[in-house]
């Protein structure tokens, strides 16, 4: 689909056009038929290179063999060369995620994320929720690339509700022991503090939702929030500096 949507685009490149805006999933198809030589261009990412999310999941399968999912998304070789040589190219990488950002550090354009996009965000709150204990949010399915593991170890024992906001994906029993419940309407308008240490995020909506209503939030540097008002960053895979950031909330509740 890509493919061929790059090729309807490509048709309409004239010989004066010098300079483009390349969104992210046609860049391979554009550079690979040589449609963007002899011009300049940016790229507009809102996802990670696929040879950095392979490097993250890999990592991540490496702290957890047991998981059923981080070692499901390899891409073709060849695309990832083709990407990888395109992103070299080009003149510069513009991004809202700090993650991505990051990678580029000479190239990189960061731009602010949207928040007028977020849709009904309840106001900022002014005092705690009044919950009988906290409620955590993970704002995402139960799959490793999340950190879903990470989470699990900080929160065992720990008197909290767990709100997870997606679907079983490592397992059915994955949370056994935890008062958690699944799929919360009301999650944003109840959470205390949500969490997310992922290795892998490229669509962080909930947690700019999150930090728009006052709630605090947890969230890894690969989740690209980095800087946003509200949100503290923590390494991906790191469980003790996970663990430091969420009792440093719980113990304020």
């Amino acid at each position: 689909m890509y493919e061929e949507l790059a090729d309807s685009f490509a048709a309409r490149l004239t010989f004066d056009v010098t300079h483009v805006v390349v969104q992210q999933n046609l860049l391979p198809f554009l550079w690979k038929k040589g449609h963007l030589g002899g011009r300049t261009f940016d790229v507009l990412m809102s996802a990670l290179p696929m040879h950095e999310i392979q490097k993250r999941l890999d990592k991540a399968f490496a702290i957890h063999p047991e998981s059923k999912t981080l070692g499901d998304f390899r891409a073709d070789p060849e695309l990832i060369t083709i990407e990888r040589d395109a992103l070299r190219a080009a003149r510069r990488i513009v991004t809202p995620h700090t993650g991505i950002a990051s990678l580029f550090p000479n190239r990189g354009m960061p731009i602010d994320w949207d928040l007028g996009t977020l849709g009904s965000v309840p106001p900022a709150r002014r005092e705690k929720r009044g919950n009988p204990k906290p409620v955590v949010v993970f704002p995402a399915s139960t799959v490793g690339r999340k950190g879903c593991y990470e989470l699990r170890e900080v929160l065992r024992g720990k008197n909290v509700k767990l709100i997870c906001l997606g679907p079983m994906i490592e397992s059915a029993d994955f949370w056994d022991g935890f008062d958690m419940e699944r799929g919360t309407p009301n999650w944003l308008e109840i959470a205390d503090l949500v969490v997310l240490p992922a290795f892998v995020e490229h669509r962080p909506r909930r947690l700019l939702m999150s930090a728009a209503a006052g709630v605090p939030v947890i969230a890894s540097h690969d989740s690209g929030v980095n800087g946003v008002f509200g949100v503290v960053s923590i390494p991906a895979g790191e469980t003790e500096a996970l663990r430091e950031a969420v009792n440093n909330v719980l113990k304020l509740l």
